[in-house]
């Protein structure tokens, strides 16, 4: 169970944030180029993928601190 919930929080852990780094740089180019419709169209787009895959890795984290005992103040 421990190194399965650690494989599937580094997945999700990945996801998120490349997913989050693709809508910066494409809202950043949609500012440059003055694309409107690609900086919002780009959170209708990601945004969603982004946020559910954030929020299961969060409770995977959570979940995961009950799993390896971690206390608080740990490094």
């Amino acid at each position: 169970m421990k190194s399965l919930t650690m494989v599937l929080f580094k997945i999700g852990l990945v996801l998120f944030l490349v997913l989050g780094v693709a809508v910066v740089l494409i809202q950043a180019a949609g500012l440059i180029a003055g694309s409107s419709a690609l900086v919002s169209g780009v959170v209708s787009a990601l945004g969603r993928a982004m946020t559910v895959s954030a929020g299961v890795t969060g409770l995977l984290g959570f979940l995961m601190s009950y799993l390896y005992h971690w206390k608080a103040g740990e490094d």
